[in-house]
């Protein structure tokens, strides 16, 4: 199984502590590298300031392009190609390896090595999920209706077309909004409900508490997505949920939510990935080359 979450070091690219690498310990797990960014050690400035990722948040094109080729190196040599999708908060998943425009999607799969999917988000909820076996993985962008309307189911099952299985499928629920911070009203409770009607088996009315007035509730984005992820048929004990809320923790992400209440839109976005690389079995180290330092896990909001 993988670790919680740390920081990865490589001075010498000044680049690399600024991405977030949950590391995967078992042998099964070597060859394969999720990984998480931070909003620092970027280019852009403003609302996007520093490490945006996103180019479609009105941010500078040059200071995108900068920022992206430093994730890149950052991965060096292992994962030369970004794949990633325009994001409209669908079901649909795409296989890395189209030509021509990226498509309209919210999730990409790939079992080649040195392709990382990733998925941009600013509160959504990134899915990083893996086949260590099959040598498959997958990245999900799973808003509220993209995870309602079946997100990671579809991309279990687009993983499977490529030779995974759901029962050894190993995900991680990156950084995105906690509940404490996701508050809305009663018509989103509604709405939500009565699109996972008659769907799941699960008491979806568990993921929605208190607010903090009588026609508001806070929603469990994250806990809604382990509950739909868990009935694909994923053992729960293969899913890390890293709990780190994107609103709260101001000074690592960026947060949608955030801007919005503070006037600050458009904001940038974090970029979470996985990547295959050709072997890692013959050593102990994380694929960055040193051992990791540990990341102080902040305390849950609220």
């Amino acid at each position: 199984m993988m670790k919680k979450t740390h920081y990865c070091h490589r001075p010498e690219s000044g680049n690399q502590e600024n991405i977030l690498f949950p590391w995967k310990n078992s042998p099964q797990g070597s060859g394969i590298v999720p990984f998480f960014t931070t909003r620092h050690g970027g280019v852009s400035l403003g609302n996007w300031e520093s490490f945006n990722l996103g180019d479609h948040v009105s941010d500078r094109p040059d200071h995108v392009a900068t920022n992206r080729e430093r994730l890149l190196r950052a991965l060096a040599p292992h994962a030369p190609t970004l794949a990633l999708v325009n994001q409209v908060h669908g079901n649909r998943v795409e296989q890395a390896g189209w030509s021509g425009a990226r498509p309209d999607a919210d999730a990409v799969v790939t079992d080649r090595v040195g392709v990382a999917v990733g998925v941009l988000t600013a509160d959504c909820v990134p899915v990083l999920l893996a086949d260590p076996v099959a040598r498959v993985v997958g990245a999900a962008h799973a808003g509220w209706r993209g995870a309602a309307s079946g997100i990671v189911e579809n991309t279990v099952t687009t993983m499977e077309t490529l030779g995974a299985d759901r029962a050894r499928i190993q995900a991680i629920i990156g950084p995105c909004i906690g509940p404490a911070c996701y508050e809305v009203d009663l018509t989103f409770r509604d709405e939500l409900l009565k699109s996972t009607e008659n769907k799941m088996e699960h008491e979806w009315q568990k993921f929605f508490s208190g607010g903090k007035k009588p026609d508001k509730v806070n929603f469990d984005l994250p806990g809604y997505v382990l509950a739909r992820l868990i009935k694909t048929g994923i053992d729960a004990r293969q899913i890390i949920n890293l709990e780190q809320c994107t609103y709260a923790l101001e000074s690592l992400f960026f947060s949608h939510r955030r801007a919005v209440h503070r006037g600050q839109t458009p904001c940038g976005r974090q970029l979470s990935g996985i990547f295959l690389v050709p072997d890692l079995s013959s050593t102990d180290r994380p694929a960055c080359g040193h051992g990791p330092l540990p990341l102080r896990r902040p305390d849950r909001p609220g």
